[in-house]
């Protein structure tokens, strides 16, 4: 399974132990999360303004990671 720098940096960023935890904090589902690791679904501008909303890090440091 791809790995996903996004996702890793979150779940660093705010402790959280596994996908499902970031599933959770996210308010997301855990197949769109699933796909996202595995290259299959592309990190959409929704999901851009999703993190924002959810963790308070400015545009350019979640892009940053893409």
């Amino acid at each position: 399974m791809k790995s996903h720098k996004l996702l890793d940096a979150i779940k660093v960023g705010f402790d959280l132990k596994n996908d499902a935890a970031l599933v959770k904090f996210l308010g997301s589902r855990p197949p769109t999360i699933s796909k996202i690791r595995a290259g299959k679904l592309p990190i959409t501008p929704d999901f851009i303004l999703l993190v924002h909303d959810m963790t308070n890090w400015e545009i350019k440091r979640i892009k940053s990671f893409l």
